[in-house]
Formats: structure tokens, sequence, C-alpha cells
């Protein structure tokens, strides 16, 4: 999708990834639902009605793409006072949530979600990656067997006066046996399944959480019937409320009391829910657009809104407030959601489980949902993440490590707000250097636009930047000149960079002068201004880019030089199209040392082209390279210019090669009548016959009789996306007909 809204045309586009994912996401909320509403002081059925909410009402209403709505942790605390507060009475507390929902689309309305865009990069990191260990701090217990703490307590100081590391002590010092074999198995599930389905394309559709669980359940039962000292108390296992029939449901269902509307303690409590429900939603899919692989911005006004819904639902219907959550939402993405259909696939199979499975549901042990949300944690505060963090500087570090330590002791707001002012502090700081503002001069007549930045960019300007460019009119040419700019914070640099996605979809011509943008190195050209020494200048302008690139390689790491000249050890042979716009480097996130490329028109392996089998023999003979990726790519000049008759002089003797690959599927192209489909699928048959290529050069040959570590894959490259496809091309799918034609005997000499 092009878009920041999923339209209905596309909602089942990707159905298989995201049934995927909303079902390991409901395997993840089911458990959370009931612990958040025994943590908040609610009954359990009622958590259970805001997941179905959060997932049929909210899902459909948000903008957002990846975002999964429903009873949160951090308002455990506030729906427990709140509680409180109206005399435990519950269903005033549900008139409390119905106005709490009321203020919400109130504040959507008045554009109050242009507060999600003053968030700083390095904070909502520095959540991301507290979340991830809480996660595992807190599922370690239920792990072992110690399940006294229910799903939905996530503080670190508990009211029973233990903490989350006594707890851990305590799980240990005196472990649930059939739980810990329950989550000994589960893991081994988890990576076996992981790995099964990197080889086995088939199995993907059944995600590995499923697996899992699965596994954890009948090893449960098997424990109950045959091995009764091993098996599991309630305490251990979901517990779903059972509903024996549907004429039931409406016991279940409580209203909220009208007859207190004017009980000024309703309307404390409803503005302390709008408030912090607010908040926590705000950063929340600020997050989850972070974590989102295709950088979609979802719109922060229409999320309160719909946030604002689901909470009126909620209240008049008798469930606990909702917000986007963090860990769902990641759980979502990291099991490779492409939609919002998979938060109404997670509510629907909530609704299911409530009406239909509840006395299945309850045989699902703790220890294997532990087991999943471990690894959602490892995902989210991996090493890695601190290392990319700490080389962006200190002024994006400190903040991220500050938020991380402030929201593992404190709570999600708590912390984020102590991460915020230390990243206002370094924000000061530089602001004393500047007094340069942002500019925008706007040519009507020829549709040009023109954005000047300041000598100083901090993410304050990032509202009014992210504004301006969301504003943008269709198919214009936009310049964005940062010549004045010392200085561009690291979140307004990502504001532009989403935004190059955002200009395609809008048929943008996106231009830049001087170099704005450090992170993610955005070729810019020179001043449009002097055109008559645009030429020099531009290149120019290479000469000082590289001794930027070097000086901020330096900055980074002293000896990054010195370590490249001691030799590369490329583990991947990249093979690519020479077009202009396909990077090696920049597509993979690869740095210079990791992979060994060749570049040629349309991305050809010829055995009679010395030079590239020149290049293929060193790779895989001297350099030892894993793997030898082909990639091609959509849109290829050289393979568009094989499916024509125009004579385009010595080139058409290279076309040649493309020609052979067309006359070889003749049958299946000449099938598909929309052009724009036979170029693409041309494009894939390309890629496939070059894998082949590869399989029947002697080099290649040789290396596997050497039982060499090599594997040869094939991929195509969307330029309009910026995605990568991997066609998961077998040796055994190309090679089964003609491969005793090319295989070679190699024999000891």
């Amino acid at each position: 999708m092009k878009n920041n809204q999923a339209g209905a045309p596309d909602l089942f586009a990707h159905f298989r990834d995201d049934f995927r994912s909303g079902l390991v996401v409901f395997l993840v909320a089911l458990p959370l639902c009931l612990g958040i509403a025994l943590a908040s002081g609610a009954p359990l059925f009622s958590g259970i009605l805001s997941g179905i909410i959060g997932g049929l009402v909210v899902g459909s209403l948000s903008g957002s793409s990846l975002s999964i709505s429903g009873p949160a942790a951090g308002l455990t605390v506030i729906v427990l006072s709140g509680i409180h507060r109206v005399d435990n009475h519950f269903e005033t507390f549900l008139l409390a949530v119905v106005i709490a929902g009321i203020l919400q689309i109130i504040l959507g309305f008045l554009r109050a979600g242009v507060i999600s865009l003053f968030f700083p990069s390095a904070v909502i990191r520095g959540m991301l990656a507290a979340i991830g260990i809480i996660l595992i701090l807190k599922q370690i217990p239920h792990a072992l067997g110690d399940d006294k703490d229910a799903e939905g307590e996530f503080e670190f100081f508990q009211l029973d006066g233990e903490n989350t590391l006594t707890e851990i002590a305590n799980a240990i010092g005196d472990p649930q046996f059939g739980a810990v074999l329950i989550s000994i198995a589960s893991i081994i599930a988890l990576l076996s399944w992981n790995a099964l389905e990197k080889r086995m394309r088939n199995l993907q559709f059944i995600p590995a959480s499923l697996v899992v669980v699965i596994v954890g359940t009948l090893i449960n039962i098997v424990f109950s019937t045959y091995i009764p000292v091993l098996s599991l108390q309630p305490i251990h296992m979901v517990s779903l409320p059972v509903i024996k029939g549907l004429q039931e449901v409406p016991n279940l269902v409580v209203f909220p009391d009208f007859s207190q509307i004017g009980n000024p303690k309703v309307y404390i409590t409803a503005i302390t829910i709008a408030i912090v429900a607010s908040l926590e939603t705000l950063l929340n899919i600020e997050a989850t657009d972070k974590l989102d692989p295709l950088k979609r911005r979802t719109p922060a006004n229409r999320e309160l809104k719909a946030q604002g819904v689901g909470n009126l639902v909620a209240g008049l219907i008798g469930g606990i407030p909702v917000t986007s959550v963090i860990v769902r939402s990641s759980t979502n993405i990291l099991s490779g959601a492409k939609s919002k259909l998979s938060a109404i696939i997670h509510g629907v199979l909530l609704l299911m489980s409530v009406l239909f499975f509840a006395r299945f549901m309850n045989y699902i042990p703790l220890a294997s949902l532990a087991v999943i949300l471990i690894f959602v944690g490892y995902k989210l505060a991996k090493w890695e993440i601190f290392q990319e963090m700490y080389k962006l500087g200190l002024s994006q570090f400190l903040p991220f490590i500050v938020t991380v330590v402030a929201v593992i002791f404190t709570d999600l707001l708590i912390g984020i707000g102590i991460g915020m002012v230390v990243g206002i502090f370094f924000i000061l700081r530089e602001n004393l250097k500047t007094s340069y503002f942002l500019t925008t001069k706007i040519n009507q007549k020829n549709r040009h636009i023109h954005i000047d930045l300041s000598e100083h960019v901090s993410f304050l300007n990032k509202a009014s930047i992210a504004e301006i460019l969301e504003n943008l009119p269709d198919n214009s040419t936009v310049e964005i000149d940062g010549t004045k700019s010392t200085f561009i914070d690291h979140d307004v640099l990502e504001v532009i960079k989403d935004f190059q996605e955002t200009a395609k979809a809008k048929n943008i011509t996106l231009g830049f002068v001087n170099q704005v943008n450090r992170t993610y190195n955005i070729k810019l050209p020179e001043n449009h201004n002097h055109e008559h020494n645009h030429v020099q200048n531009t290149y120019q302008q290479l000469l000082v880019n590289n001794k930027k690139w070097v000086a901020e390689k330096l900055n980074m790491d002293p000896d990054f030089f010195e370590d490249m000249a001691k030799g590369q050890q490329p583990r991947f042979f990249f093979i690519s199209c020479s077009d202009s716009r396909v990077h090696p480097n920049e597509i993979t996130g690869t740095q210079p040392g990791e992979m060994f490329i060749h570049r040629n028109v349309a991305n050809l392996v010829v055995n009679t082209d010395l030079n590239f089998m020149s290049v293929l023999q060193y790779a895989v003979e001297v350099l030892k390279v894993e793997h030898i990726i082909v990639c091609g790519h959509y849109g290829c000049g050289g393979v568009k210019a094989a499916l024509e008759n125009t004579y385009h002089g010595l080139i058409d003797k290279w076309l040649l090669n493309i020609k052979d690959v067309y006359r070889l599927h003749r049958a299946e192209l000449d099938a598909i009548t929309e052009q724009d489909e036979k170029f693409k699928r041309m494009v894939e048959l390309n890629i496939r016959e070059q894998v082949y290529n590869i399989h029947k050069t002697s080099v290649v040959q040789k290396a596997w009789s050497s039982n060499a570590r090599l594997r040869v894959h094939g991929w195509v490259y969307d330029i309009r996306e910026g995605i990568v496809k991997d066609l998961q091309i077998r040796p055994e799918d190309i090679f089964h007909e003609y491969g005793h034609i090319y295989k070679l005997d190699f024999k000891e000499e």
C-alpha cells in the first residue's frame, strides 16, 4: 500500500501473512487480556471484551496498518484507582470509560495527535528496548511455573512487596517441574520450526507460536493423563471464562450506570483515563511506525478518534479502557503482518475463543506463552540495537539508555518523561548556537517548492517539517535546501527519509541542496540557481562527500580504514544490474567488506564472459563466499529492451542472452495479456535462468564437489517499494530435467 490508510481493496492483499500474524497476536493477547483485567481489579470477562473491541472496532477504524489495541498494562493502576474512586462500583466506572472515549474523539477533532511528532526517536527506541527487557524478565517466572502474578503485572516494584528480580529468584528457588519441561519443549519446538520454515516454504503459513502452543498443550494433557505429579494446576494455564451457551453472554455484559452522570468523581476518572490512554496510544503508534518495515505513518488524529470510539463501545458493554499496545503491536510486526487485517483477525479469534473454544483454550500452559513472549522481548532488545544507538553518538545514546532504565524501574509514561528530559537537555544545548528558522518558498505557477532548513534543525522542528511534507501537492517538484544547516537532528532526518517513499506515491520529484543527511547518505544535487556551474560543482561535491564520509567513519570507529586495509572476508557474492537505482549495500544494509559485487546490464551470468567468470572464481575459490545472490529488479531496461525488436546497437549482442530466456518461456509469457505483468514475469524468469547458469558453471560445481558451504539465491528488487523478494529458487526445481547434461564429474588427479 502506498498510503497510510489501508483501503478496502487492499485489505485482503496479504491475507496469508496477516492471518498468520493475527493468530500469533491472539495467542499472546488472550492471557494478557485476562491478566490485565485481574491486575486492574475488574471482572475477567471485561478484559476479553476489550481485547475483542480493540481488534474489531479500533482495528477497523484505525489508520495504522500494524498497531494492535486492547487493555494495556500501563492502565492497570489507573483502572484500579478509578474503580476505587467511584466506591468500587464497576458500573459507575464504566460510565467514566464512556466519557473518556468521548473526550478522546474530541481530542482527535482538535488535532491533538500532533503531540506524537514531538517524541524523540531515541526515546521511542529506548521504550521499545525496555519493553523487550521487561517482557523477558516478567516471563521468566511464568516459564518456571511461578504464576502467582497476573500476566498483566508489568511494574518493577509490586504492591505485594516483591519486585521483578525477587520474583525471578523465587521462581528459580521453587520451580514447577511440569512447567519447566513444557518451557524447554516449547523452546525446542520454536527454534526447530523456525529452522524448518527457512527450508520448507510450505510450512511458513503455520506460525511457530502455534506449534509451540500445540506442543505445550499436548504435553500438559499427557502429564494430566499419565504423570499426574507433573500436571499443571489451573493457575498455570489460561483461565478463560467458560460460556456454556450463547444465552449466557448477556449475563456477562455489564452496562454503565448513567444515574451517576452528575458524580464529579466520574469526570475526574474519565479525564485521567482519556489523558493517559491518549498519551500511551500516541507513544505506541510512534513506536509501531518505527518498527514498520515499510515506514508507513499512522494518522495520529484518526487514531485518537478510533481509540475514542473503542473506549466508548467498551464502556457501554462492560469493557475496561483500551489503548494501542506495544507488546501486541511488536508481536504483530515481528510475526510478519502486512496490514490492519491482522488486528481484525486477532479480534475475531478472541471472540470465537470465548464463545466456542474456552474449554480447549484453558488447556494452554502459560509456560508455552511465556516462551513466545520471551522471544518477542529478545527481538525488541537485541544487543545490536544498543550498539546501533551507541554509534549514533552521545546525544542519541544517552536519552535512549536513560529511557530504557527509567521505563524498566518506573512505568511507561514516567520512563518516557525522564527520557524526554534528557533529550531536551541536548536540544537546548544545541539551540544556543543558532537563531535561524525553517522557511518555505512556494512558486504556485510551476509548482516548484523550495524548503530552506535552518542552521540548527532540532526535533522541535519535526512537527512543522512533517506537516509541510505531508501537505505538499501531488505532481510537484520539491527541493530541500540544507545550505545553512550545520546540524540536523536524527528525528528530522528520519522524517525526510520516510518522505522519500511518500513522494514516489504522490509523483513528487524530490531533490536536495548540500549534504543534509549524514545518517542515511541521501545524495544531493547542486543548487539549481547556478546552472552554469552545475556540472563542475556536482563533480566537486563527490569529493566533498567523500571527505565527510571518511570523517564520519573515523568518528564512529578510529580503526575503520585500518581494519579495511587488512583484507576482505565477505560472506556474500552479489550479482546485480548496473542500474543506478539498485545499490547492493544500500538495499541490504551491509557495510564495506561484507559483500563482493559484480554488476552488468540485466544481471546476467554468461559462461563466456571472462570478466564475470574471473570474479566468480575469485569469490568462490579465494574468498570462500557462503552465498551467491542473483538480484534483478522490476522495471529493468535491459529486460524490457530484450522484449522488443528495436535495434539498439552493440548491446543487442548482450541482449541475445535475455531473448534466449524469452524463447525458453515463450508459451508462459505470451499467455500474459497485461504488459506490465508480462514484463515483471520476464524479469523473474531471467533471474531464474541466471541462477540456473550459476549451477552450470564448473567453478560452483567444483566447490560443491569439495563440500563447500555455498548456496545460490534468486532475488527480485521492487524499486517502487524498496522491498527485496526471495524467489525461493531451489536447485532441484530447475536442475531436475537437464541437470544430468550439465553435471560435471570431478575426479582426483
